[in-house]
């Protein structure tokens, strides 16, 4: 029918057969064949002959002509972005922990861009356990961790190795956690408990409010070096607790290759980020 109707529009315009055979690169019967064609589909007539050469519309191709060149317009449109394979790009959601979303993620995110085109990125930012739970869920494509797992749904890989350090005030009487699931929780404890620390806890879910208190010489707490500022206090830790492993991680079972070919590209710029940095 597409076919047809854009014949229908070139013999309105030219009114004449071979005239509209050669605009089409078509012979002259062919043209009359398929102007036959749409009369027998749509039941009336298009077209009245006057002599051998000249033609002229009736009153329904009258009515028609506008709206079919307004429908074929509209429609070469629509095949035009159906043809544009950037109008239908794969989505990959990538779910962050915070030292992962906030410091190292965006330091690639330019080559991830540049390297996968057709993919349309989405960046969320959770604690490490509901990164895990919205991988292993398909909620996410790749998640990005700050502590260990294992899990019979997850691939994971080490990534990163993130030096630590104990930040604020260290006089203070007061430590700063985050949210139990949250990685640098449990490194926080560890930490409390292997120095027989008991002192009065401030929790917060958010990165950013650690920052600030600490800002404010408010309470102490270790944090990744990647988020110390120009202004904020802080000290070496003892080796064994100076260093964490980052991970990506996805899901075995996901169904997109797509996203598993970004899935290797983040992990092995992260390995070089990794290896600038302790160089």
């Amino acid at each position: 029918m597409f076919e047809l109707l854009k014949t229908f529009v070139v013999v309105y315009e030219t009114r004449n057969f071979s005239v509209a055979a050669k605009h089409m690169f078509k012979t002259q019967p062919t043209i009359s064949v398929q102007i036959q064609k749409l009369e027998t589909e749509l039941g009336f007539k298009l077209f009245e002959r006057k002599g051998k050469q000249l033609i002229l519309p009736t009153k329904q191709a009258e009515f028609l002509y506008p709206k079919v060149v307004d429908s074929l317009n509209s429609l070469s449109s629509v095949f035009a972005q159906a043809k544009n394979a950037k109008n239908f790009k794969t989505d990959c959601v990538l779910a962050c922990s915070n030292t992962t979303g906030v410091h190292l993620l965006p330091t690639i995110m330019g080559q991830l861009i540049e390297q996968f085109p057709l993919i349309a990125f989405e960046i969320k930012i959770m604690n490490s356990q509901e990164v895990i739970d919205a991988v292993e869920t398909n909620k996410a494509h790749i998640g990005l961790i700050e502590k260990a797992i294992v899990s019979p749904l997850i691939q994971k890989d080490y990534v990163y190795k993130d030096e630590l350090v104990l930040a604020g005030n260290s006089d203070s009487d007061f430590w700063i956690l985050r949210e139990n699931d949250s990685g640098m929780y449990y490194i926080n404890e560890t930490y409390l408990y292997s120095n027989h620390l008991n002192p009065q806890i401030i929790k917060t879910n958010n990165n950013e409010a650690i920052l600030a208190l600490l800002e404010d010489n408010i309470g102490k707490s270790i944090i990744s070096k990647l988020a110390l500022t120009d202004t904020l206090n802080w000290q070496e830790l003892a080796p064994e607790f100076r260093y964490r492993d980052l991970f990506i991680i996805q899901n075995v079972q996901s169904p997109y290759p797509e996203t598993a070919a970004v899935y290797d590209v983040i992990k092995d710029l992260l390995i070089q980020l990794s290896e600038e940095a302790t160089e």
